[in-house]
């Protein structure tokens, strides 16, 4: 028996409805499914419909010219560009059979509308003539805890960092959606170690713990040596502080350190967005329990550690200590 479904693609698995199959339908925005795909996802994943409050539409119910033939064809809706001949969009789902006269509200802005009087009253951007930013639309991209990620809920992401650090989700926002891996983090600048066990990515942690207490030795032996501190003077190696030799190893050390922080500095928030979702994944694949314990798993998985923190510190003087002990037994003070 013929359904009104009949013919329509699933969000899931792409195929097309045939008669008399058991379909389910999202109440929100009408999306159907396979009964076994809605269940195999637990949710609807038309993400693009929810943001923007919208209905799912049949696609005999909307009319079209097709597209040339060869030519991509560009969604209506969400602006993703798809395969020529493919009948519906990729990203959202959406039929690409519609008519190319209407306007395509992803390059078309209307500045003078009466959403956009009352939104807060905000006016959109008007360039002046000779601006060089003259041909750029702006537009608003509103964005839901149920935003998909590539693959990841918002909100999940939200959970797993916390709240406060907006800097964070916004890096995290944009590693997902533009593919860059670049973001300034000052915190894993300046103290990458500690930073590092306070996100509780302690991999990362020990690793920059070792190299920052490798590169610290020629300043150990300088301030060891040296009695620049209190004029107290610790052990005395066989190498000339004044020396050329020792004063390059210096150099070098200090360069290198400059170095290793840089990068943690500039990567640490898209190491991070790889270890939240590698562990959201790993939380929604295996945990059967409800939607409120998998967020309280995801928060407790996640976020930051106080004790961690303190704990790095402490083995951070704890080696440098023993790392000058080590050395004034080594190669006691000369008399």
């Amino acid at each position: 028996m013929a359904n009104k479904y009949t013919g329509e693609k699933c969000f899931v698995c792409g195929e097309l409805f045939e008669d008399d199959q058991d379909i389910v339908v999202c109440p929100d925005c009408g999306t159907p499914y396979h009964r076994k795909c809605w269940e195999l996802k637990g949710e609807c994943i038309n993400t693009v419909l929810h943001e923007n409050g919208e209905s799912w539409t049949a696609s005999n119910q909307i009319s079209y010219t097709p597209a040339p033939e060869g030519e991509p064809i560009k969604c209506i809706r969400c602006g993703k560009e798809n395969p020529a001949g493919q009948k519906f969009c990729a990203e959202c789902g959406l039929p690409l059979n519609f008519s190319r006269e209407e306007p395509r509200p992803f390059n078309e802005l209307d500045e003078g509308s009466d959403a956009d009087k009352q939104n807060g009253g905000f006016t959109p951007y008007t360039p002046s003539q000779g601006d060089p930013f003259n041909n750029i639309s702006m537009q608003t991209i509103k964005l839901t805890p149920q935003s998909d990620m590539n693959g990841i809920k918002l909100g999940d992401f939200i959970t797993y960092i916390g709240n406060r650090s907006l800097s964070i989700i916004t890096s995290f926002i944009k590693f997902a959606k533009t593919g860059q891996r670049l973001s300034l983090n000052v915190g894993a600048l300046f103290i990458p170690n500690l930073y590092f066990f306070y996100r509780k990515m302690y991999k990362a942690g020990i690793v920059y713990m070792i190299l920052n207490l490798l590169l610290s030795i020629p300043e150990i032996i300088y301030y060891g040596q040296s009695g620049d501190v209190n004029g107290m003077i610790l052990f005395t190696t066989p190498l000339d502080l004044n020396g050329a030799d020792f004063r390059t190893l210096t150099s070098v050390c200090y360069i290198a350190e400059i170095a290793v922080n840089l990068f943690a500095g500039v990567y640490a928030n898209y190491w991070y967005y790889k270890k939240a979702r590698n562990e959201i994944e790993d939380i929604r694949a295996n945990n059967t329990a409800g939607e409120n314990e998998t967020e309280v798993i995801i928060r407790m998985k996640g976020g930051t550690s106080k004790g961690a923190f303190v704990l790095a510190f402490a083995i951070t003087m704890i080696l440098q200590l023993a790392l000058m002990i080590g050395l004034s037994i080594v190669y006691p003070v000369l008399k």
